[in-house]
């Protein structure tokens, strides 16, 4: 079989589980990469690269970093590779002149079901909307942001008290493994793209602001069992007690020890500490947290936590 010439966009870790597989795969070629340039971090704001850009670095492949996906320069490097597919995951989005390059078309792995989660930031929203089904998507890029025709989907379980961090993981594995099914599947040409059918119950996942992580503005316990599962990687979520107005507490790893229907939800939600545990109640609900991180301090588990603090008793959440 003809080995299929690949460019590989892609910035985030997310990216290189699926710049990993398509490297190590037979019949595929990735001729180069693009990723973002480098930028300021950290304290010192030292440059530096992007996960996807040291994964390729590690690999021995050919890095291209545009500032601008419309330079002629940079366009011109594209033509000059002769590739056959441009694979796409986690990347700004591409000007028609690059997308419809190749002479198999350029397609993106997208952590959702698609139409369902368009956007940013598909797996948090998932986990903060409570669902228990999510999945990764293959489709071909057009001139719209998540839009074009689907090519492959395979869906996943979420856990009730699965987190972002172990999810991100295994959607990034899916994903890495749809991809290649789908360059196998359009280079033998055994693929038919299907346009992709919103209906009413289809959900946007825009990107994550300061304010998606502030606990004190949803209405019930099980919305902020989903946030808190929802932020365990980045921001953290956080609530603001009155107790203590000029602090935010961070909290991470939750688990509903007693649910319950939504009477309950009139009830003012509460922080109780006692002196081995940490919940958040809500009339008859009840919310156990793992983890606890109080300004100015490092994260502790709750057992940890509670040995050097002495406030105990029930905080009402600022409204």
């Amino acid at each position: 079989m003809r080995m299929t010439r690949i460019i590989f966009f892609g910035t985030p870790e997310f990216a290189s589980g699926t710049l990993l597989a398509l490297q190590a795969a037979p019949n595929m070629d990735v001729v180069a990469v693009v990723t973002a340039p480098d930028k300021p971090a950290g304290r010192g704001q030292q440059m530096r690269p992007s996960h996807v850009s040291l994964t390729s670095d590690a690999l021995g492949l050919t890095v291209l970093k545009p500032t601008r996906l419309k330079d002629e320069q940079f366009l011109e490097a594209l033509r000059a590779l002769k590739a056959d597919l441009f694979v796409v995951v986690a990347f700004r989005m591409l000007p028609r002149a690059v997308w419809e390059m190749p002479r198999l078309g350029t397609f993106n792995v997208h952590a959702s079901l698609l139409p369902n989660y368009r956007g940013a930031a598909p797996i948090q929203w998932a986990i903060a909307n409570g669902d228990s089904v999510t999945g990764v998507t293959t489709f071909l890029l057009n001139d719209q942001i998540d839009e074009g025709a689907i090519l492959l989907q395979e869906s996943c379980s979420i856990g009730e008290n699965e987190t972002i961090s172990s999810l991100y993981k295994r959607l990034m594995e899916l994903g890495a493994i749809l991809a290649v099914r789908t360059v196998e599947a359009l280079s033998e040409e055994k693929c038919s793209p299907k346009p992709q059918k919103v209906n009413e119950k289809w959900r946007l996942a825009p990107k994550i602001h300061a304010d998606f992580s502030e606990l004190e503005t949803l209405a019930n316990i099980s919305e902020i069992h989903h946030r808190i599962r929802a932020c365990d990687q980045f921001p953290g979520a956080s609530l603001g007690l009155r107790d203590f107005p000029n602090e935010r507490i961070k909290l991470f790893g939750s688990k509903i020890i007693k649910d319950c229907n939504s009477d309950s939800y009139v009830n003012s939600i509460e922080l109780i500490i006692s002196e081995d545990s940490i919940h958040l109640s809500q009339g008859e609900c009840l919310l156990e947290i793992h983890e606890i991180q109080w300004p100015g301090k490092r994260k502790m588990v709750t057992s940890d936590f509670l040995r050097g603090f002495r406030s105990r008793g029930k905080f009402t959440l600022r409204d």
